[in-house]
Protein backbone atom coordinates (compact mmCIF):
# COMPACT_ATOMS: atom_id res chain seq x y z
CA UNK A 1 0.00 0.00 0.00
CA UNK A 2 1.85 2.82 -1.50
CA UNK A 3 0.21 5.72 1.58
CA UNK A 4 0.69 8.43 -0.53
CA UNK A 5 2.89 10.17 -3.49
CA UNK A 6 5.48 11.50 -0.70
CA UNK A 7 8.67 9.73 1.09
CA UNK A 8 7.77 8.27 4.35
CA UNK A 9 9.53 10.28 6.02
CA UNK A 10 7.63 13.19 4.96
CA UNK A 11 4.49 11.51 5.79
CA UNK A 12 5.71 10.61 9.36
CA UNK A 13 6.28 14.26 10.18
CA UNK A 14 3.39 15.20 8.83
CA UNK A 15 1.57 13.24 10.92
CA UNK A 16 3.21 13.79 13.81
CA UNK A 17 2.37 17.20 13.38
CA UNK A 18 -0.87 16.97 13.16
CA UNK A 19 -1.35 14.42 16.18
CA UNK A 20 0.92 17.45 18.11
CA UNK A 21 -1.17 20.05 17.01
CA UNK A 22 -4.22 19.52 14.89
CA UNK A 23 -5.90 16.95 17.12
CA UNK A 24 -6.20 19.24 20.53
CA UNK A 25 -7.33 22.27 18.15
CA UNK A 26 -10.24 19.99 17.11
CA UNK A 27 -11.38 19.29 20.99
CA UNK A 28 -10.54 23.38 21.06
CA UNK A 29 -12.96 24.50 18.28
CA UNK A 30 -16.63 23.34 18.82
CA UNK A 31 -18.83 21.67 16.79
CA UNK A 32 -21.14 23.89 14.46
CA UNK A 33 -24.36 21.58 14.74
CA UNK A 34 -26.01 21.68 11.01
CA UNK A 35 -22.40 21.98 9.39
CA UNK A 36 -21.62 19.26 6.72
CA UNK A 37 -18.16 19.00 4.27
CA UNK A 38 -18.22 16.80 1.28
CA UNK A 39 -14.69 15.51 -0.88
CA UNK A 40 -14.26 13.42 -3.77
CA UNK A 41 -11.47 11.08 -5.04
CA UNK A 42 -8.26 11.91 -5.56
CA UNK A 43 -7.64 15.11 -3.47
CA UNK A 44 -11.34 16.33 -4.38
CA UNK A 45 -12.19 15.71 -8.28
CA UNK A 46 -16.06 16.59 -8.85
CA UNK A 47 -17.41 12.76 -9.94
CA UNK A 48 -19.22 9.93 -8.54
CA UNK A 49 -21.44 9.81 -5.48
CA UNK A 50 -20.00 12.80 -3.62
CA UNK A 51 -20.57 14.96 -7.07
CA UNK A 52 -24.52 13.93 -6.92
CA UNK A 53 -25.33 14.49 -2.97
CA UNK A 54 -23.41 17.65 -3.78
CA UNK A 55 -25.68 18.82 -6.10
CA UNK A 56 -28.91 17.33 -4.65
CA UNK A 57 -27.64 19.60 -1.26
CA UNK A 58 -27.31 22.38 -3.47
CA UNK A 59 -30.23 21.70 -5.73
CA UNK A 60 -32.94 20.18 -2.84
CA UNK A 61 -31.79 21.60 0.79
CA UNK A 62 -30.77 25.17 0.70
CA UNK A 63 -31.36 25.22 4.15
CA UNK A 64 -28.37 22.64 4.85
CA UNK A 65 -24.71 24.36 5.39
CA UNK A 66 -22.21 22.08 3.51
CA UNK A 67 -18.76 22.39 1.60
CA UNK A 68 -17.70 21.12 -1.03
CA UNK A 69 -13.77 20.21 -0.33
CA UNK A 70 -10.95 19.71 -2.95
CA UNK A 71 -7.07 20.37 -3.51
CA UNK A 72 -7.56 20.31 -7.31
CA UNK A 73 -6.98 24.08 -8.57
CA UNK A 74 -8.80 23.16 -11.62
CA UNK A 75 -12.13 21.71 -9.46
CA UNK A 76 -11.62 24.62 -7.21
CA UNK A 77 -11.77 27.27 -10.57
CA UNK A 78 -14.61 25.69 -12.11
CA UNK A 79 -16.94 24.87 -9.38
CA UNK A 80 -15.86 28.67 -7.76
CA UNK A 81 -18.16 30.21 -11.15
CA UNK A 82 -21.23 28.69 -9.64
CA UNK A 83 -21.10 27.90 -5.70
CA UNK A 84 -19.56 29.85 -3.44
CA UNK A 85 -18.92 26.87 -1.14
CA UNK A 86 -16.55 25.27 -2.32
CA UNK A 87 -13.67 25.04 -0.19
CA UNK A 88 -9.77 24.75 -1.09
CA UNK A 89 -6.83 22.52 0.84
CA UNK A 90 -4.56 23.69 2.10
CA UNK A 91 -6.31 27.55 3.20
CA UNK A 92 -7.16 29.18 6.44
CA UNK A 93 -10.74 29.00 5.54
CA UNK A 94 -10.69 25.51 4.97
CA UNK A 95 -8.72 24.16 8.26
CA UNK A 96 -11.69 26.74 10.09
CA UNK A 97 -14.39 24.69 8.38
CA UNK A 98 -12.86 21.37 8.65
CA UNK A 99 -12.63 21.72 12.49
CA UNK A 100 -16.08 23.03 13.15
CA UNK A 101 -17.72 20.58 10.55
CA UNK A 102 -20.21 18.13 12.06
CA UNK A 103 -20.44 15.81 9.27
CA UNK A 104 -17.74 14.44 6.54
CA UNK A 105 -19.02 12.71 3.45
CA UNK A 106 -16.35 11.13 1.41
CA UNK A 107 -16.79 8.20 -1.67
CA UNK A 108 -13.32 6.76 -1.56
CA UNK A 109 -10.32 6.26 0.62
CA UNK A 110 -8.15 8.73 0.13
CA UNK A 111 -9.91 11.26 2.38
CA UNK A 112 -7.54 11.02 5.11
CA UNK A 113 -4.39 12.02 3.53
CA UNK A 114 -2.45 15.57 4.15
CA UNK A 115 -3.70 15.12 7.97
CA UNK A 116 -7.29 15.49 6.71
CA UNK A 117 -7.43 12.30 8.79
CA UNK A 118 -6.59 15.06 11.92
CA UNK A 119 -8.39 17.78 11.54
CA UNK A 120 -12.38 15.84 10.65
CA UNK A 121 -10.69 13.94 13.99
CA UNK A 122 -14.19 14.82 15.65
CA UNK A 123 -16.41 15.27 13.04
CA UNK A 124 -18.64 11.82 11.69
CA UNK A 125 -17.43 10.29 8.80
CA UNK A 126 -19.74 9.07 6.19
CA UNK A 127 -18.45 6.38 3.37
CA UNK A 128 -20.03 6.79 0.47
CA UNK A 129 -17.92 4.47 -1.51
CA UNK A 130 -17.52 4.42 -4.86
CA UNK A 131 -19.10 0.99 -6.36
CA UNK A 132 -20.39 -1.81 -5.07
CA UNK A 133 -18.73 -4.25 -6.98
CA UNK A 134 -16.98 -8.15 -6.91
CA UNK A 135 -13.62 -7.20 -5.89
CA UNK A 136 -12.54 -7.74 -2.23
CA UNK A 137 -11.33 -4.29 -0.73
CA UNK A 138 -10.07 -3.13 2.38
CA UNK A 139 -10.46 -5.36 5.20
CA UNK A 140 -11.35 -8.16 3.48
CA UNK A 141 -8.95 -8.29 0.44
CA UNK A 142 -6.18 -11.03 1.10
CA UNK A 143 -2.87 -8.36 -0.08
CA UNK A 144 -4.47 -5.80 2.39
CA UNK A 145 -4.59 -9.03 5.15
CA UNK A 146 -0.64 -9.75 4.39
CA UNK A 147 0.29 -5.66 4.79
CA UNK A 148 -1.40 -5.53 7.72
CA UNK A 149 -0.14 -8.98 9.19
CA UNK A 150 2.88 -7.53 11.82
CA UNK A 151 2.00 -5.37 14.86
CA UNK A 152 4.52 -2.73 13.71
CA UNK A 153 2.56 -2.51 9.94
CA UNK A 154 -1.04 -2.02 11.82
CA UNK A 155 0.99 1.08 14.19
CA UNK A 156 1.64 2.71 11.71
CA UNK A 157 -1.45 2.31 9.54
CA UNK A 158 -3.64 3.26 12.41
CA UNK A 159 -1.15 6.47 12.62
CA UNK A 160 -1.43 7.70 9.28
CA UNK A 161 -5.44 7.09 9.45
CA UNK A 162 -5.15 4.20 7.34
CA UNK A 163 -7.59 1.68 9.25
CA UNK A 164 -10.47 4.08 10.23
CA UNK A 165 -13.69 3.33 11.61
CA UNK A 166 -16.64 4.93 10.09
CA UNK A 167 -19.92 6.34 11.68
CA UNK A 168 -21.60 5.04 8.90
CA UNK A 169 -20.72 2.95 5.23
CA UNK A 170 -23.64 3.52 2.59
CA UNK A 171 -24.91 0.44 0.52
CA UNK A 172 -27.66 0.14 -2.44
CA UNK A 173 -29.15 -3.51 -0.60
CA UNK A 174 -29.04 -5.88 2.26
CA UNK A 175 -27.07 -8.47 -0.31
CA UNK A 176 -23.98 -6.32 -0.87
CA UNK A 177 -24.02 -5.18 2.64
CA UNK A 178 -23.70 -8.26 4.20
CA UNK A 179 -21.10 -9.84 1.42
CA UNK A 180 -19.19 -6.91 0.27
CA UNK A 181 -19.51 -4.05 3.13
CA UNK A 182 -19.33 -5.60 6.16
CA UNK A 183 -16.04 -7.59 5.82
CA UNK A 184 -14.53 -4.33 4.45
CA UNK A 185 -14.79 -2.01 6.83
CA UNK A 186 -15.62 -1.46 10.44
CA UNK A 187 -18.65 1.30 11.06
CA UNK A 188 -21.17 2.18 13.52
CA UNK A 189 -23.65 1.67 10.63
CA UNK A 190 -24.14 0.03 7.60
CA UNK A 191 -27.23 2.05 5.51
CA UNK A 192 -28.93 0.30 2.60
CA UNK A 193 -30.11 3.68 0.70
CA UNK A 194 -28.63 3.28 -2.63
CA UNK A 195 -26.03 5.71 -4.41
CA UNK A 196 -26.54 8.80 -5.33
CA UNK A 197 -24.74 8.41 -8.54
CA UNK A 198 -27.50 6.23 -9.32
CA UNK A 199 -30.17 8.66 -9.17
CA UNK A 200 -29.12 10.59 -12.15
CA UNK A 201 -29.05 7.26 -13.89
CA UNK A 202 -32.59 6.47 -13.26
CA UNK A 203 -33.76 10.08 -13.30
CA UNK A 204 -31.31 11.60 -15.92
CA UNK A 205 -32.52 14.77 -15.64
CA UNK A 206 -32.88 15.61 -12.09
CA UNK A 207 -29.99 18.21 -12.01
CA UNK A 208 -29.56 21.26 -13.10
CA UNK A 209 -25.68 20.73 -13.41
CA UNK A 210 -25.49 17.12 -13.59
CA UNK A 211 -23.03 17.55 -16.51
CA UNK A 212 -20.57 19.38 -14.67
CA UNK A 213 -16.94 17.65 -15.27
CA UNK A 214 -18.56 15.50 -18.05
CA UNK A 215 -17.40 15.16 -21.47
CA UNK A 216 -20.26 16.94 -22.68
CA UNK A 217 -18.87 16.72 -26.44
CA UNK A 218 -18.84 12.88 -27.03
CA UNK A 219 -21.89 12.77 -25.01
CA UNK A 220 -23.43 15.37 -27.37
CA UNK A 221 -21.76 13.26 -30.34
CA UNK A 222 -23.04 10.04 -29.53
CA UNK A 223 -27.03 10.92 -28.59
CA UNK A 224 -26.82 12.28 -32.67
CA UNK A 225 -25.60 9.32 -33.75
CA UNK A 226 -28.28 6.94 -31.96
CA UNK A 227 -31.19 9.44 -33.35
CA UNK A 228 -29.94 8.29 -36.80
CA UNK A 229 -30.14 4.43 -35.31
CA UNK A 230 -26.62 3.63 -34.70
CA UNK A 231 -26.21 1.93 -31.34
CA UNK A 232 -23.71 3.24 -28.94
CA UNK A 233 -21.70 0.42 -26.83
CA UNK A 234 -19.62 1.50 -24.07
CA UNK A 235 -16.21 -0.27 -22.61
CA UNK A 236 -15.68 0.36 -19.64
CA UNK A 237 -12.65 -1.71 -17.81
CA UNK A 238 -11.24 -1.45 -14.66
CA UNK A 239 -8.66 -0.98 -13.29
CA UNK A 240 -5.52 -3.12 -12.84
CA UNK A 241 -2.65 -3.28 -10.65
CA UNK A 242 -0.07 -4.46 -13.09
CA UNK A 243 -1.22 -2.61 -15.99
CA UNK A 244 -3.33 -2.83 -19.01
CA UNK A 245 -6.69 -2.93 -20.84
CA UNK A 246 -8.01 -4.65 -23.82
CA UNK A 247 -5.91 -2.41 -26.13
CA UNK A 248 -2.49 -2.15 -24.32
CA UNK A 249 -2.77 -6.24 -23.94
CA UNK A 250 -3.39 -6.60 -27.35
CA UNK A 251 -7.23 -8.10 -27.40
CA UNK A 252 -8.73 -5.43 -29.52
CA UNK A 253 -7.40 -4.20 -32.67
CA UNK A 254 -9.22 -1.02 -32.92
CA UNK A 255 -8.92 -1.09 -36.99
CA UNK A 256 -10.99 -4.05 -37.29
CA UNK A 257 -12.96 -2.86 -34.88
CA UNK A 258 -13.93 0.23 -36.25
CA UNK A 259 -14.83 -1.59 -39.72
CA UNK A 260 -16.93 -3.83 -37.15
CA UNK A 261 -18.99 -0.53 -36.25
CA UNK A 262 -19.47 0.60 -39.30
CA UNK A 263 -20.62 -2.74 -41.07
CA UNK A 264 -23.30 -3.01 -38.19
CA UNK A 265 -24.31 0.48 -37.06
CA UNK A 266 -22.24 0.74 -33.99
CA UNK A 267 -20.35 3.10 -32.54
CA UNK A 268 -17.76 2.51 -29.11
CA UNK A 269 -16.94 4.43 -26.41
CA UNK A 270 -13.77 4.06 -24.70
CA UNK A 271 -13.92 5.35 -21.19
CA UNK A 272 -10.55 4.16 -19.62
CA UNK A 273 -9.99 4.12 -15.77
CA UNK A 274 -8.94 7.28 -14.72
CA UNK A 275 -6.22 6.24 -12.51
CA UNK A 276 -3.45 5.12 -15.36
CA UNK A 277 -2.87 8.59 -16.96
CA UNK A 278 -2.93 7.25 -20.06
CA UNK A 279 -1.31 8.96 -23.12
CA UNK A 280 -4.09 10.90 -25.31
CA UNK A 281 -5.35 8.28 -28.23
CA UNK A 282 -5.81 9.80 -31.73
CA UNK A 283 -8.93 10.11 -32.13
CA UNK A 284 -8.76 9.11 -36.32
CA UNK A 285 -11.76 6.54 -35.66
CA UNK A 286 -15.10 7.39 -37.41
CA UNK A 287 -16.54 4.50 -34.55
CA UNK A 288 -14.50 4.69 -31.96
CA UNK A 289 -14.79 7.91 -29.80
CA UNK A 290 -12.62 8.13 -26.69
CA UNK A 291 -14.67 9.55 -23.48
CA UNK A 292 -12.54 11.60 -21.48
CA UNK A 293 -11.01 9.51 -18.88
CA UNK A 294 -10.77 11.77 -16.12
CA UNK A 295 -14.46 13.19 -16.54
CA UNK A 296 -17.44 11.61 -14.98
CA UNK A 297 -19.12 8.77 -17.18
CA UNK A 298 -22.47 8.76 -14.99
CA UNK A 299 -24.25 10.98 -16.76
CA UNK A 300 -23.49 9.17 -20.25
CA UNK A 301 -24.98 6.05 -19.04
CA UNK A 302 -28.78 6.56 -20.34
CA UNK A 303 -27.24 7.19 -23.88
CA UNK A 304 -25.33 3.95 -24.06
CA UNK A 305 -27.02 1.04 -25.61
CA UNK A 306 -24.61 -2.06 -24.15
CA UNK A 307 -21.61 -2.10 -22.27
CA UNK A 308 -18.40 -4.04 -22.79
CA UNK A 309 -17.32 -4.88 -18.81
CA UNK A 310 -15.26 -6.86 -16.93
CA UNK A 311 -14.36 -6.67 -13.41
CA UNK A 312 -15.26 -3.20 -12.75
CA UNK A 313 -18.17 -2.15 -10.47
CA UNK A 314 -19.38 0.57 -13.15
CA UNK A 315 -21.54 -2.56 -14.04
CA UNK A 316 -23.74 -2.95 -11.32
CA UNK A 317 -24.66 0.47 -12.14
CA UNK A 318 -25.51 0.27 -15.64
CA UNK A 319 -27.78 -2.62 -15.01
CA UNK A 320 -30.34 -0.15 -13.57
CA UNK A 321 -31.04 0.46 -17.19
CA UNK A 322 -31.67 -3.59 -17.95
CA UNK A 323 -29.64 -3.17 -21.31
CA UNK A 324 -27.08 -5.94 -22.42
CA UNK A 325 -23.85 -6.30 -20.95
CA UNK A 326 -21.10 -8.57 -22.60
CA UNK A 327 -17.48 -9.56 -20.41
CA UNK A 328 -14.33 -9.72 -21.48
CA UNK A 329 -12.55 -11.52 -19.51
CA UNK A 330 -9.34 -12.25 -21.07
CA UNK A 331 -7.34 -12.21 -18.28
CA UNK A 332 -8.98 -13.67 -14.93
CA UNK A 333 -6.46 -15.54 -13.74
CA UNK A 334 -3.39 -13.10 -13.85
CA UNK A 335 -6.39 -10.08 -12.92
CA UNK A 336 -7.17 -12.74 -9.65
CA UNK A 337 -3.81 -13.61 -8.82
CA UNK A 338 -1.66 -10.38 -9.48
CA UNK A 339 -4.01 -7.42 -9.34
CA UNK A 340 -7.41 -7.85 -7.55
CA UNK A 341 -8.92 -10.72 -5.10
CA UNK A 342 -12.33 -11.57 -6.63
CA UNK A 343 -15.69 -12.50 -4.64
CA UNK A 344 -16.89 -16.02 -5.14
CA UNK A 345 -19.74 -14.45 -5.92
CA UNK A 346 -19.03 -13.41 -9.19
CA UNK A 347 -19.61 -15.71 -11.29
CA UNK A 348 -23.63 -15.72 -10.53
CA UNK A 349 -23.33 -12.07 -11.39
CA UNK A 350 -22.09 -12.83 -14.83
CA UNK A 351 -25.77 -12.02 -16.99
CA UNK A 352 -23.95 -11.70 -20.07
CA UNK A 353 -21.89 -13.23 -22.92
CA UNK A 354 -18.45 -14.12 -21.95
CA UNK A 355 -15.58 -13.86 -24.31
CA UNK A 356 -11.62 -13.66 -24.36
CA UNK A 357 -10.86 -12.52 -28.09
CA UNK A 358 -12.00 -9.99 -30.15
CA UNK A 359 -13.80 -12.64 -32.27
CA UNK A 360 -15.86 -14.01 -29.82
CA UNK A 361 -17.22 -10.14 -28.70
CA UNK A 362 -18.25 -9.82 -32.04
CA UNK A 363 -20.21 -12.09 -32.73
CA UNK A 364 -21.70 -12.06 -29.01
CA UNK A 365 -22.85 -8.40 -29.92
CA UNK A 366 -24.08 -9.00 -33.14
CA UNK A 367 -26.50 -11.89 -31.34
CA UNK A 368 -26.81 -9.98 -28.15
CA UNK A 369 -27.90 -6.40 -30.66
CA UNK A 370 -29.03 -7.60 -33.90
CA UNK A 371 -30.77 -11.12 -33.03
CA UNK A 372 -32.09 -11.72 -29.43
CA UNK A 373 -31.26 -10.23 -25.88
CA UNK A 374 -31.64 -13.30 -23.47
CA UNK A 375 -30.54 -12.37 -20.57
CA UNK A 376 -33.26 -9.47 -20.19
CA UNK A 377 -34.75 -11.52 -17.08
CA UNK A 378 -31.19 -12.45 -15.12
CA UNK A 379 -30.56 -8.73 -15.16
CA UNK A 380 -33.80 -7.93 -13.33
CA UNK A 381 -33.41 -10.68 -11.10
CA UNK A 382 -29.85 -8.98 -10.54
CA UNK A 383 -30.69 -5.82 -10.03
CA UNK A 384 -33.93 -6.90 -7.45
CA UNK A 385 -30.92 -8.61 -5.64
CA UNK A 386 -28.84 -5.69 -5.46
CA UNK A 387 -30.77 -2.60 -4.74
CA UNK A 388 -33.82 -2.39 -2.46
CA UNK A 389 -34.50 1.06 -3.61
CA UNK A 390 -35.06 1.15 -7.43
CA UNK A 391 -36.20 4.46 -7.69
CA UNK A 392 -34.54 8.33 -7.83
CA UNK A 393 -34.06 9.55 -4.38
CA UNK A 394 -30.65 7.64 -2.81
CA UNK A 395 -29.05 11.50 -1.96
CA UNK A 396 -32.52 11.98 -0.66
CA UNK A 397 -32.41 8.99 2.27
CA UNK A 398 -28.63 9.77 3.00
CA UNK A 399 -29.15 12.95 3.97
CA UNK A 400 -32.19 12.26 5.95
CA UNK A 401 -30.13 9.24 7.77
CA UNK A 402 -27.47 11.94 8.60
CA UNK A 403 -29.72 14.71 9.65
CA UNK A 404 -31.66 12.59 12.35
CA UNK A 405 -28.52 10.64 13.24
CA UNK A 406 -25.98 13.47 13.35
CA UNK A 407 -27.08 16.97 12.93
CA UNK A 408 -30.55 17.06 15.18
Amino acid sequence: MNLNKHSKPVIFLTTLLGWIFLVPLSYLFPKKKNLMVLMGAKDGFFNDNVKFFFLYLSEERPEQEFYLLTANKDVYATLSEKYSNILYYPSCKAYWVMLRSKVFVVDNFSWMDNCRFQLFWRAKIVQIWHGIGFKKIQRSNKFFIQETSSLYRRFILNFVGKLPKYQAVISTGEFFTREFFKPAFLSDHFIDTGYPRNDIILHPTKYQNALLNSDIETINKVSEMREKGIKSILYAPTFRDTGGDGISDGILDLKSLNEFALQNDFVFVFKLHPLPQYQSIADNFERIIWYDNVKDVYPFLPETDAMISDYSSIYMDFILLNRPIFFLLYDREKYETKDRELHPFFNDFIVGPISTTQAKLQADLIQGLKVEDTFTTKREEIIQKSYDNIDDKSSERIYKFIQEHYLS
